[in-house]
């Protein structure tokens, strides 16, 4: 089968086409950020080029169609850039200068060749704008909170494509001409609607996929993800995230953290002389005695050495042993309403900044290691532990 000229370029314009309005109908649907939107006008840059291209083949002599569809190519490979640029929240003044500049020397380059120019007026200006616009889509891909994103490798993939493409296209336009064999054979219309083809389809999956979490993402160095058990309770790695972050804050304003741990480490007796039934209870009377007795505004979370953690700001050492005494207090009531053969040993440890410093790690270890000492102590049920 040999394929023409113009049955590849319908191709890849329904392509184009299809792909770019159905982006357009997404980002009308849905409250975009700033990178979606720009991503947006690259593919309705990416229509105008297919329709200045089509009105130009229907019409020879309409060259400012071609104006048009070379400043539409080179659009939209520099609003991909842009649109890279405001995912990473950076600056875009000057390179929305630079994309204008270039879009506007595309467009006038055909201009001014006038009707004579002739199929390929203004191919330089067109292939090295593209190719700049890719590049530097390509590099900024790769940073900032872009280029955390594993799937970016596919939009770094595809603009290192076609920034190499255009690079090498330029080079043999200068050099052998576009009635050479090694243009009209590497570099001609069919290879590049194929090319086309391919590189819209990736841009349209990467983007769609990173303008969904942009949101979340914008600009931010760190994300994270709380994760929460079915009683509220936050896993070890969420509550890790969230504690750092209010450690962090109230570093900056010299205000105090209180890091309280709860350990019960008879749970694995229990199960062993009276069954693991009682001992689900009691781990379930704990749990959710913790959460409920401890500070409204306190977060509460599983510690990784098995311990449960609170974490609040304080402003009174009298206030936070107060309210460890009463919890320590309440719990050991909590598992005598349950009617359980036993009473289990609940050891309560605190930590604060005053005296650990803003150190998550710290904190953590010097309240799970005074709950220990609470465990085995028989004076104390509330330990402090000192720097």
């Amino acid at each position: 089968m040999t394929l023409d000229n113009f049955t590849v370029s319908l191709a890849a314009a329904v392509v184009i086409i299809v792909s770019g309005v159905m982006y357009l109908v997404e980002t009308l649907m849905r409250k975009d950020g700033l990178s979606g939107r720009l991503w947006a006008v690259a593919f309705l840059a990416g229509i105008l080029t297919v329709l200045g291209y089509l009105v130009w083949a229907a019409a020879p002599d309409a060259y400012l169609a071609v104006a048009v569809g070379n400043a539409g190519f080179v659009a939209s490979a520099g609003f991909i850039w842009l649109g890279c640029r405001a995912f990473n929240d950076r600056s875009l003044r000057w390179p929305g200068g630079v994309v204008a500049v270039l879009v506007l020397i595309a467009g006038l380059a055909v201009v001014l060749a006038g009707p004579d120019g002739g199929d390929w007026a203004g191919a330089v200006p067109l292939f090295i704008g593209t190719g700049a616009m890719a590049l530097l889509g390509a590099i900024e891909s790769r940073r900032g909170a872009i280029g955390r994103r594993w799937s970016s490798l596919g939009l770094t993939v595809v603009l290192g494509i076609e920034a190499v493409w255009f690079t090498a296209r330029t080079l043999a336009f200068v050099v052998y001409g576009p009635d050479s064999d090694v243009f009209a054979t590497f570099f001609n219309t069919i290879v590049s609607s194929f090319l086309t083809i391919a590189l819209t389809i990736v841009a349209v999956v990467v983007t769609s996929e990173l303008r969904a979490s942009e949101s979340n993402l914008r600009g931010q160095p760190d994300v994270y993800t709380l994760s929460l058990g079915i009683d509220g309770v936050l896993l070890p790695a969420s509550f890790r995230s969230a504690t750092t972050t209010l450690i962090d804050r109230a570093s900056s304003q010299s205000e105090t953290i209180c890091v309280v741990s709860v350990r019960i480490d008879d749970l694995g007796r229990i199960a062993t002389a009276f069954g693991p039934a009682e001992a689900e209870q009691v781990a379930a009377a704990w749990r959710a005695g913790v959460r409920q007795y401890a500070p409204t505004a306190a977060m509460v979370g599983e510690g990784e050495s098995g311990s449960l953690l609170i974490a609040f700001l304080t402003a009174s050492f009298s206030d936070v042993r107060r309210m460890a005494s009463i919890l320590h207090r309440r719990l050991l009531d909590d598992f005598g309403a349950l009617g359980i053969s036993v009473v289990p040993v609940v050891g309560v440890g605190i930590a604060l900044t005053d005296r650990l410093g803003y150190d998550f790690a710290a904190l953590v270890n010097g309240a799970d290691q005074a709950a220990a000492r609470s465990v085995t102590s028989p004076d104390a049920s509330v330990i402090i532990a000192e720097g």
